[in-house]
């Protein structure tokens, strides 16, 4: 895929000749707890760093924290893994042990399966179609809170989904039945915001704003009546570890309720629905679920495997959505040397599914991921795929 490329991108991605490699680790430049964008380790003190010398006495130095550090580890590996000596580049022993076990990590398993089969360019059924069922039930979440948060009695008594993002949610309360209007539209890639009418009162303007999104490292759901005197955000912070629940929320300007709650972790087989199974990647050991009251199901994976002082840890997370019959899947490697607490990753894989009404299930292999192997960006990346 074409695009325009910033003068560091292009220059990272020119890197040629590599003469020597540093890795290193500022202690606590990243305070504990601190979100980390890529959805990993984000509990750690410190921040890994790399420098690189090559060409002629050309360097470049970035920390995780920039903008193509994973560009750059990215370029490094496939430089390495490619060098007929790679001896001759100048690391330390705990660097080249990184380099050495990054070189034969293989991609996940599951991308080659793809290969082999027909795909296209375009979709057989576009995932927005869906948007209406993969939200409701946060929709239905946020009223139910929102409810109990202005001291109101109310049942979710039915949701009806629409096309292109429209639908409706009948709300009983105060002894009536009312029809809310709901409306979907994403804003941008992974950020929706929805607009729920006739709200809190019905009859006077009034809507409910819900915008969601998510990442690597989690969801939010921020809510706002019309009039702002009622908001708030639920976010859900998710990890290799699992998952933790925030909510919070302001009446009038003056915080009204706070909670914190640990999502316990269940088995895959209760948690995941049969129908969903399909969805996640074929021989992928999928260890927890974890349920989140938004109704969406979160998965993931860890396999470990050592080698001296080096650690290489293959990750698979997967967001469900059951209701829209819809997932996210995220894949990645990370190589961590013991002694150092030096991390790098690589073998990015980011992919979406459905169950398409046929009972097919349709992938696409999301272009552009930092990380990602050879594999992934000369047949995969974004490319859609039928099951038979």
């Amino acid at each position: 895929m074409f695009r325009r490329m910033t003068e560091q991108e292009i220059a990272i991605r020119k890197i040629n000749n590599l003469r020597m490699v540093a890795v290193y680790e500022f202690t606590e430049a990243v305070r504990r707890g601190e979100a980390d964008s890529r959805g990993t380790d984000a509990d750690r003190d410190g921040c890994t760093a790399v420098t690189v010398l090559y060409g002629d006495n050309e360097q470049i130095t970035l920390s995780e924290l920039d903008p193509y550090y994973e560009v750059l580890i990215e370029r490094l590996f496939a430089l390495y893994g490619e060098m007929e000596d790679p001896l001759s580049v100048m690391m330390n022993e705990k660097t080249r042990a990184l380099f050495e076990s990054g070189r034969y990590s293989e991609e996940a398993h599951f991308q080659r399966e793809f290969l082999a089969k027909k795909s296209a360019a375009m979709p057989a059924l576009p995932f927005h179609s869906r948007d209406s069922r993969m939200f409701l039930p946060v929709v239905t979440f946020v009223l139910r809170a929102a409810c109990g948060i202005l001291e109101r009695e109310a049942t979710v008594v039915s949701q009806t989904c629409g096309w292109r993002g429209r639908g409706a949610v009948t709300l009983h309360s105060r002894g009536t039945d009312t029809l809310l209007p709901v409306e979907v539209a994403m804003v941008r890639d992974r950020e929706y915001r929805i607009r729920v009418g006739e709200w809190p009162e019905p009859g006077r303007a009034d809507s409910l704003q819900i915008d969601v999104s998510w990442d690597n490292s989690g969801m939010e759901a921020a809510f706002a009546t019309h009039r702002g005197n009622l908001t708030g955000r639920f976010s859900c912070r998710l990890s290799e570890d699992g998952a933790v629940m925030l909510y919070e929320a302001s009446r009038d300007g003056k915080q009204v309720y706070y909670n914190r709650e640990k999502i316990p972790a269940e088995p895959v087989l209760k948690a995941v629905p049969e129908k969903l199974r399909g969805l996640l990647p074929a021989g992928v050991p999928f260890a927890a679920a974890y349920r989140l009251p938004m109704g969406i199901v979160y998965v993931v994976s860890r396999e470990a495997k050592q080698y001296r002082d080096i650690d290489k840890i293959d990750y698979c997370a997967a967001l469900l959505f059951p209701e829209a019959e819809y997932a996210e899947i995220r894949a990645w490697t990370r190589v961590e040397n013991r002694s150092t607490q030096v991390i790098l990753r690589k073998n990015s894989v980011r992919m979406k599914r459905a169950v398409l009404d046929d009972g097919r299930i349709q992938t696409y292999f999301e272009p552009e991921i930092a990380g990602a192997s050879g594999i992934y960006k000369t047949g995969l990346a974004g490319r859609y795929f039928l099951s038979e």
